[in-house]
């Protein structure tokens, strides 16, 4: 059988030790990154940690970055990261304190879903139904891949906004709460946006695609992130940095036919007596650009030339008038099952 080397990141808590340490394993096709872990525990060291348990990608326990990124060990094929005889890296998952080898400390990630509240809220004055709370199909498809979360971590490991700030609630506790927030039989719609439009929210993600990538399971955490973000809106959640930042990003663009760098942060910071600290912060920036004479280029192609807002302008319309006929067909096929249902 083939034989590859794995460097595999220690760590000793009762010496507060960090090492690496390369071990080398036999594997056959179709043998995976946990496979060889455990034949190197079992056969190799056995005070070598890890977690692990269902090996067939359902459980999440065995979350660890592999080559950098993190992954399911138990989904991942030696011999698709097999590179030019190089050896395998294997590392905890990151964002997260390590507490032996190959095992971290999930608490900061599991009360991410806590702080969000990512449970059904009943609706009030509802009477329990005699099976269960139903919905249907067109509902359930718009939210049904959030729910196919198994709570393995690799998104939050990888996710760069929580490596700055580990307050953030992260891709896989916020893609829980759109799940609740689409779903009609849950009574806290709005005080869910409300919520996830605070600080540490929706408003912070920077859009990596990070979380996207080390999704086992496809929950597609940043596309409902942005979809929450468009949501709030709709519901009139304004008041905050990120709502102010993407009317004026996108009312400078229609207006001008170019985005205005110049007026941005003011826009984004907002008229208010609280925004004051904040535009003072740009200060020195301003100045920098002053003195390179950025902003007096920026101020010099204020706009684009006529016919280029009307091109940017026409755009912007098309865009709205099929998000508005797609907005009536939706309701128009609602209303026609409804009527269906009714008279079968």
């Amino acid at each position: 059988m083939p034989k590859q080397d794995f460097v595999i990141e220690r760590y000793d808590p009762v010496t507060e030790r960090s090492y690496e340490q390369q071990f080398t394993a036999e594997y056959e096709p179709g043998q995976t990154v946990l496979d060889c872990l455990n034949s190197i525990k079992w056969t190799q060291d056995g005070t070598l940690s890890f977690r692990w348990s269902c090996r067939h990608a359902i459980c999440g326990s065995c979350a660890m970055k592999v080559n950098g990124r993190s992954m399911l060990a138990c989904k991942t094929q030696v011999t698709d990261i097999v590179d030019r005889g190089d050896p395998i890296r294997v590392a905890p998952m990151g964002n997260q304190k390590v507490v032996k080898d190959l095992v971290v400390d999930i608490s900061n990630f599991l009360d991410a879903f806590e702080r969000a509240e990512t449970w059904l809220q009943e609706l009030p004055d509802q009477d329990p139904p005699s099976r269960e709370y139903r919905t249907d199909k067109e509902e359930f498809d718009r939210w049904s891949h959030t729910a196919t979360c198994i709570h393995c971590g690799a998104c939050y490991s990888d996710c760069t906004v929580v490596a700055a700030d580990p307050k953030f609630l992260g891709p896989a506790a916020l893609a829980k709460a759109y799940r609740f927030v689409f779903d009609s039989r849950d009574s806290k719609k709005h005080e869910r946006l409300e919520f996830l439009s605070e600080k540490h929210g929706i408003w912070d993600c920077t859009r990596c695609f990070m979380c996207i990538e080390a999704c086992p399971k496809d929950v597609l955490p940043m596309d409902a992130i942005m979809e929450l973000r468009t949501e709030a809106m709709r519901e009139g959640i304004t008041n905050n940095h990120g709502s102010r930042h993407s009317n004026a990003f996108r009312g400078g663009v229609r207006k001008r036919g170019r985005l205005d760098e110049a007026t941005l942060p003011i826009l984004s910071a907002g008229v208010r007596l609280g925004a004051i600290p904040e535009l003072i912060g740009y200060t020195p920036g301003a100045l920098r650009l002053l003195k390179s004479r950025k902003l007096i280029m920026a101020a010099k192609r204020h706009g684009a030339n006529r016919e280029g807002r009307r091109q940017v302008r026409r755009i912007f319309d098309e865009v709205e008038a099929e998000k508005a006929r797609s907005a009536v067909d939706a309701e128009a096929f609602a209303a026609e099952r409804s009527s269906a249902l009714m008279a079968h």
